[in-house]
Parts: C-alpha cells; structure tokens; sequence
C-alpha cells in the first residue's frame, strides 16, 4: 500500500466514524471515492436541520494536495443550484474551496465545513426559500464579489490590480498597495494576498483575474485600465482580437 492509499485509509477511518453510511471505493487504480448517505444534524442562527443526501465524493489523483470534488446522486439538488455543469457542487469560490481545503487538509474537515454547509444551505433553502449564509453569484460574477469581499471593495480597478500582482507573480512587500491608501503592501492589503499566494499557483490567480474581466459591464469597460490586465490576460486578448485591449491595433505597436 503506497503513503497516499494509506493516507486515505487512514483520513476515511476518521470520516466513517461520525458518518456511518458512508464507504470508500476505489473505482480504477488510483481513482479512489466516497459514495453514500450523508446524514448530518446542523445548526446555524438557532435553527436547527437534521437532513440526509446522497452524495459521490471523489478524491483526486495527487489527495491531498489538491481538494476533493462532490456531487449530489439523489437528484435532489436542482442543476441550477450552485453547481457546475459536470454536476459537482460549487461549494464557494475555487480559491476560498481550497484556501480552506488546504488549512486542514482532512476528509474530516473538508466533509464537516465545506460538503456540511452546502448541504445545509439547500435545506434550509428548501425550508424557509433563503439562503442562511447570503449567497454569491454564479460564475464569473460570483468570484468578483468573492474577491471584493476578501479585499473590502466595490473598485474593480483595485480589485484587477491585486490580481495583477498575484497573478504576475510580483508581489513586494515594499511597493505602495494599488489601493491608494498610500501605505505599503504588507501593511495593507499584502497580508490577505500573501496567505492566497502560499496556497495557490500563479495560474489560479490569473483563471480569476480573467473572470473578473469578462465580468465587467459595458460601463465600466468604458473607463478601464487596460495596463491592470495579467500580462498573460492581455497577450491572449491580443492575440484573439488583433488588436491591443482599448482598441489601438496590435500592428500599430512594431
């Protein structure tokens, strides 16, 4: 049995105890899972909901560095719940998923706060027709206001320029936060940024600066500044339109 088969075993030994109607299987070599009944009793705002789902948990290839996928097998959930279109749930914005993942890397955990919550949230949803924590939005709209409430603003453009740094990889602690604060990263913003950046690749960061972007509205597209784009960002936007972001043609450049 390999470390990681044994990790498993082990993480799934701790998990079954509290969640009895739950198995591990492995489907392939090297494709392990959870598949089940997860019956859980939790409480949020005095109000109390004792429920079952059945659920498919699926562990990736390099667990535990990367965090786990759910699906929802009873049909229960409505597609257009909160979930992806291969029908595993968005458990919250994917880099909050695994900031929060990689804090506690266990079964344990991950199935006690992340799987836990979601399937409270439709309970309660189904119960009283609101959603108990707030809720954000899908897709690329639901990461921007991931990110604006990380960062405490409404400004994308300070929003895009974080991202810039985190996804271009250029983070100094010294720099002046884009912010305007006029105080230096580290005393401003750069100590959330600094705790994504230990958990996340530089790919994460520009995946979510790209939805920020095409999240943007025909206003505000207006006054952008294009110099905010990941370098990355702006290359693959000149290469699909011709023409450098703001309209001036990419051939008028040489």
């Amino acid at each position: 049995m390999s470390n990681s088969e044994a990790l498993i075993q082990r993480q799934f030994a701790e998990l079954s105890e509290k969640y009895s109607g739950l198995r591990l299987c492995q489907d392939a070599p090297g494709q392990w899972v959870i598949r089940g009944i997860l019956a859980f009793s939790a409480t949020y705002q005095d109000k109390t909901i004792t429920d079952k789902f059945s659920i498919l948990i699926r562990l990736p290839k390099d667990y535990p560095n990367s965090p786990p996928t759910v699906q929802e097998t009873g049909s229960r959930i409505p597609a257009d719940f909160h979930q992806y279109t291969d029908r595993t749930l968005c458990l919250g914005a994917p880099v909050e998923v695994w900031r929060r993942f990689k804090a506690d890397p266990r079964l344990i955990t991950f199935v006690d706060t992340q799987v836990v919550e979601y399937l409270y949230g439709y309970a309660y949803f189904e119960k009283y027709g609101e959603m108990p924590f707030g809720e954000l939005s899908h897709g690329a709209q639901g990461i921007r206001e991931y990110y604006q409430e990380l960062f405490n603003t409404e400004d994308v453009l300070i929003l895009m320029a974080l991202l810039k740094i985190m996804a271009d990889g250029t983070y100094r602690g010294h720099h002046a936060c884009p912010c305007g604060s006029g105080k230096i990263l580290r005393k401003c913003h750069g100590p959330s940024m600094l705790e994504l950046l230990k958990q996340q690749s530089q790919e994460r960061f520009l995946h979510d600066a790209t939805n920020v972007f095409y999240s943007l509205k025909e206003s505000e597209l207006k006054n952008f500044d294009w110099n905010l784009l990941p370098k990355a960002l702006k290359k693959n936007l000149m290469r699909w339109h011709g023409e450098e972001p703001g309209g001036k043609n990419a051939h008028d450049q040489a």
